[in-house]
């Protein structure tokens, strides 16, 4: 097998017109920033496959042998590989032609193409037009590719395996008794370039390296191992192996544990075949983490899931809404041991939860039901795999997409090839943490573009129509707002956008040190310029910059009635915490199937919205029983209260959420009827959440609550940090301004913080326009205020 070698630009400069010069930049860079004379182009995505976790990015013999052919390359050329990443990327190329017999020498031009550029090295923007060859390209049987099993043989033995990660990504995750050295700890900080040999040795000898050991590499997905392993071989090292699956497949030793079909097709045998107790008994307790992937997550109430069912979009038929209020009516219920029907005081039994993700949650599913509930789900095309775990999530958007008057974009479409991609998918199953999206298509950023992964909002560009994109945002373990990444999209490339991302992920996020490993952290590290760069070089399609964002505005909810494009018009329901009665969804799709075209869509307020109805039918719907309880003229508090699962289900709540604010709501709204200031304001928007994660989003609302326990000298109990001022009209989230505020209290806190805002703010100034406005200080004396409540209403207690 060829040993790739290391040379400088005078070396090339003296052979160039004995060698193939291979550049492995993007075609577009190829061709307008300017190349090495005479070179050819294959781009790293023609060499790198992203379809198979297990066996790594080798892209195939046959891919590669026509990649090659197509750059007119013969297999006894000596090949010299350039790129402007300091040469990680020209390495991965030298290692796949090595593995694929190769029979020419093979160099990596150290430094790339700004050293050639720094000694003078001409570039050249014309075309070679190579005349292709008939390149046969096989994987040598002496090929130093090694598997986790040899890489666990070679841990326990006497070779030295090597994290060639950065350090700070070692010290997050890591193969058990792995030594770091990060492929870039072998250049010069400030060309790029290789450090002398003399250093590099010592480098190697103090991190315990040796030349009498056989040494394994491995990185995230095999990319950055290339550079240290032509290094060590340049340098004489004769026994270097790669793990070429690395840690993306060391965390995926068991593949079926992560497969979302195989998972589902074990669960569902359990169903007749002794239930909770023998699913955990054969797959083990760990088995119910992995659940997650399928939709169900263990409830606090042993051997009982809450059930996760995704709606692309937020979109929903009649027959499917219909399903699911049944399987809420049916199966979502109480055991008498936790209370049976009466275990809800509020909500009685049988009810289900729309989330702010656009996704529809029940509690009290066995596993004993599992299998007929998703029989059921099935004939009507509902799906619960990757609707929760480390997965690909929901799409968010836009509720009125497709009939919205102002809409640039029905990202309906886009949203399903979206969904078709990922679902089911395991090279996609099992990211380093949850990936979230969202698109939009209409102008005012009501699926919330700030707090996302990843997400699209409409622009214009040279007449087209397409997207802007933002990138990082994220509200738990330290909140973000998404960053503009002055990238311009097409509707046809956004599918491939979002695997190019996800394969970006895997590459560089960490497995196993969660609190810090959402895709916000990679973007605040890197920063956004390189973070753009990385993700081009994961896209098989060429980036252009950002157009003209038509964004102007931030649409909080879609309760009222509302004009569709087409004159008909659309019902946003208010549903306060997102619940309601498995029977009265069933009725609802039931009216949408009669009175309209058979449809409900969901939205991230966790409200429900019906579309399509004509005027002659828009009377009847609003009389009926269903929408008088969930009407689309609600009072300020009803509307704008969002919250979790809280405790009553959560093994993290630590506060209930859903009666509690629910309660809440609908006495405020008769405070403020009473004080006369209800129809001053059409929302204010209280975000609950039960602990310290951000499930119900409270960083976004007028005012935000997470749960928490206070202690004094004489009491202890439920309590809530409480802070004012989200926004994302201002991509503002609050400020936790008090801690540890006695549960009870809070009622009285919001009363006293809405009473100032109402006597002190100026015309048409927002809620968090004031507290913005407002010092801390000065929030902090007014929320220390405690006006005398009114007393709950009988029955309505809760803990």
């Amino acid at each position: 097998m060829s040993t790739p070698t290391v040379v400088d630009p005078s070396w090339l400069a003296a052979h160039r017109e004995s060698v193939t010069v291979v550049d492995v930049r993007s075609q577009r860079d190829y061709a307008t920033l300017g190349h090495v004379p005479g070179s050819v182009n294959v781009p790293t995505e023609t060499f790198r496959d992203p379809s198979s976790v297990a066996v790594g990015k080798l892209p195939g013999a046959e891919t590669f042998g026509t990649a090659l052919g197509e750059a007119g390359i013969a297999s006894e050329d000596p090949i010299v590989a350039v790129d402007d990443a300091n040469g990680v990327d020209a390495a991965r190329f030298l290692l796949t032609a090595a593995v694929y017999g190769h029979e020419g020498g093979l160099y990596l031009l150290d430094g790339g193409l700004e050293a050639w550029t720094d000694e003078d090295g001409e570039l050249s923007e014309a075309d070679p037009d190579p005349e292709p060859t008939a390149y046969d390209a096989t994987l040598r049987a002496d090929a130093p590719l090694v598997d986790r099993e040899d890489v666990e043989t070679a841990v326990e033995g006497d070779a030295v395996v090597v994290d060639t990660r950065s350090a700070a990504e070692y010290a997050q995750s890591h193969v058990p008794g792995a030594v770091q050295l990060g492929w870039e700890d072998l250049l010069e900080d400030d060309t790029g370039r290789l450090k002398p040999n003399d250093e590099l040795e010592a480098l190697l000898t103090k991190k315990g390296i040796r030349r009498d050991e056989r040494i394994v590499l491995y990185c995230n997905t095999a990319r950055r191992l290339s550079h240290t392993y032509v290094v060590l071989r340049d340098l004489g090292y004769e026994d270097v192996a790669f793990y070429e699956g690395s840690l993306t497949d060391w965390v995926r030793a068991e593949a079926p544990e992560w497969d979302p079909v195989e998972l589902k097709r074990q669960v569902r045998a359990y169903a007749d075949a002794g239930g909770f107790d023998a699913m955990v008994a054969e797959l083990g307790e760990d088995v119910l983490n992995r659940l997650k992937l399928i939709g169900l997550y263990h409830q606090k109430q042993e051997g009982y899931f809450m059930l996760r069912t995704r709606a692309p979009g937020g979109v929903l038929t009649a027959e499917q809404a219909a399903t699911i209020g049944e399987v809420a009516d049916e199966f979502a219920r109480a055991p008498e041991a936790y209370g049976g029907v009466d275990q809800n005081p509020v909500f009685g039994d049988g009810y289900l939860d729309v989330t702010t993700r656009q996704d529809i949650q029940l509690h009290w599913i066995r596993i004993e039901d599992i299998d007929e509930i998703w029989s059921r789900y099935e004939d009507v095309g509902l799906e619960t795999m990757q609707a929760c775990g480390n997965s690909v999530r929901n799409v968010v958007a836009c509720p009125a997409a497709g009939i919205d008057p102002n809409e640039t974009v029905d990202v309906r479409p886009i949203v399903e090839r979206i969904c078709e991609r990922f679902l089911g998918d395991h090279e996609y199953a099992n990211l380093p943490r949850k990936f979230k999206i969202s698109i939009a298509g209409c102008h005012e950023n009501c699926a919330r573009a700030q707090i996302q992964d990843l997400a699209l909002t409409p622009a214009v560009k040279d007449g087209r129509d397409g997207f802007a994109v933002r990138v990082g945002g994220g509200l738990s373990d330290g909140p973000r707002v998404a960053s503009e990444l002055d990238l311009f999209v097409e509707p046809d490339r956004v599918v491939e956008l979002v695997e190019a991302m996800a394969d970006l992920y895997m590459d560089h996020g960490s497995y196993l040190d969660t609190a810090v490993n959402r895709l916000r952290f990679l973007v605040e590290e890197w920063g956004v310029e390189r973070f753009r760069d990385e993700l081009a070089s994961h896209a098989d399609f060429e980036f252009e910059p950002a157009g003209e964002s038509l964004t102007t505005d931030y649409r909080n909810d879609h309760v009222g009635i509302h004009d569709q494009s087409d004159g008909r018009s659309s019902v946003g329901l208010n549903v306060p915490t997102g619940r309601m009665g498995g029977n009265e969804f069933r009725e609802l799709a039931g009216l949408a199937a009669e009175l309209s075209e058979g449809e409900l869509r969901l939205t991230p307020n966790q409200n429900v919205l019906v579309p399509h109805l004509e005027d002659d039918v828009l009377e009847t719907f609003l009389d009926s029983a269903v929408v008088d309880r969930y009407g689309p003229d609600p009072g300020p508090f009803t509307r704008g209260i969002v919250t979790c699962t809280g405790r009553e289900f959560c093994t993290y709540g630590i506060i209930e959420t859903k009666n509690r604010a629910i309660r809440w709501a609908r006495e405020l709204d008769e405070w403020a009827e009473a004080v006369g200031i209800a129809d001053e304001h059409e929302r204010i928007r209280v975000h609950m959440s039960g602990c310290s994660a951000s499930c119900a989003q409270p960083q976004l609302g007028d005012v935000g609550l997470r749960g928490e326990v206070y202690r004094d000298d004489f009491d202890s109990g439920r309590a809530a940090d409480l802070g004012l001022g989200g926004d994302l009209a201002d991509d503002e989230f609050i400020d936790w301004l008090v801690g540890k505020v006695p549960i009870e209290d809070v009622p009285s806190v919001i009363r006293a913080t809405v009473l100032a805002y109402d006597d002190d703010s100026g015309a048409d100034e927002s809620f968090a326009e004031w507290s913005r406005r407002k010092s801390d200080a000065e929030l902090r004396t007014i929320l220390a205020e405690r006006p005398e409540p009114k007393p709950p209403a009988a029955g309505t207690e809760v803990s």
